[in-house]
């Protein structure tokens, strides 16, 4: 694992000492579902290019919100989901270089995806039919494509433009703060639309509890990402994440919830 500075950001001198001809797969986040940190995905796929490696990007929480080129990126594979963007759960996107589609085995077998079978052996139909096993998750499908309609209708500028906005709104709001303690970037050009942060001295999840019952809704937690909670040496934290149905009202109600539960639980 590479390791990071005290705003969150990629340590890429650790990275380039890490990397070397043994190494086969570099696998990162465009975004930090966490620490919202925007990572340098072009800068880290050259220098894993160079040694060889295959560079897989999880781009769940920049697809959503950024307008993304992926052939500009450089990586080799790139996976997104459907729930984060508006589309249905149970759906998600995965993107590869035709060369490794090509060479990946299948996963699961079913109807579809072969070309042609005998009892001992089968051959398999060319991507992506290959990866899609059997009855495939229709409705989802369907939804995903209206969301990804709606949000171009939108314009994936605008949606940028509107998520920064209100997470630049909320972060010098925290910031300001001084019971709270932001996790990740301080500087919003540096950040996706989210916020991660503690309340001083409260567990996560009784903070999220009580802005619950104030009609406000935030992830508390590890968010599947324990590694990186230990290296901030806290068990869990708060997330808020903000995208097209946001207001900047909501994010004033947001603040003066948090400042409720610092009087209601200090």
């Amino acid at each position: 694992a590479v390791g990071i500075d005290s705003q969150g950001r990629l340590d890429l001198e650790d990275f380039r000492k890490k990397l070397n001809t043994k190494t086969k797969v570099v696998a990162l986040a465009h975004v930090s579902n966490v620490l919202g940190t925007i990572n340098p995905v072009v800068e880290v796929a050259e220098a894993a290019h160079k040694v060889g490696a295959v560079v897989v990007v999880d781009a769940a929480q920049s697809v959503p919100h950024m307008p993304v080129k992926v052939a500009d990126l450089g990586c080799d594979i790139l996976a997104f989901s459907g729930h984060k963007m508006l589309g249905p759960t149970g759906i998600g996107v995965l993107w590869a270089k035709t060369a490794l589609l090509e060479e990946f085995p299948p996963f699961l077998v079913g109807g579809e995806m072969i070309r042609e079978v005998w009892i001992d052996r089968a051959t398999w139909a060319d991507p992506p039919a290959k990866f899609e096993a059997g009855t495939p998750p229709i409705a989802q499908a369907i939804g995903l494509a209206a969301a990804v309609d709606y949000l171009q209708a939108l314009g994936m500028s605008e949606v940028w433009a509107h998520g920064r906005e209100l997470t630049g709104l909320a972060l010098e709001g925290l910031l300001r703060r001084e019971f709270v303690e932001v996790y990740g970037p301080k500087s919003q050009d540096e950040r996706g639309a989210l916020v991660a942060f503690n309340l001083k001295g409260l567990h996560p999840h009784d903070v999220a509890t009580l802005l619950d019952q104030e009609g406000i809704c935030i992830r508390a937690g590890h968010h599947c990402a324990q590694p990186l909670h230990r290296r901030l040496g806290i068990p869990a934290s708060c997330r808020a994440s903000f995208y097209v149905y946001n207001t900047k009202e909501e994010v004033e109600l947001f603040l003066s919830a948090l400042d409720r539960v610092w009087e209601a639980m200090r």
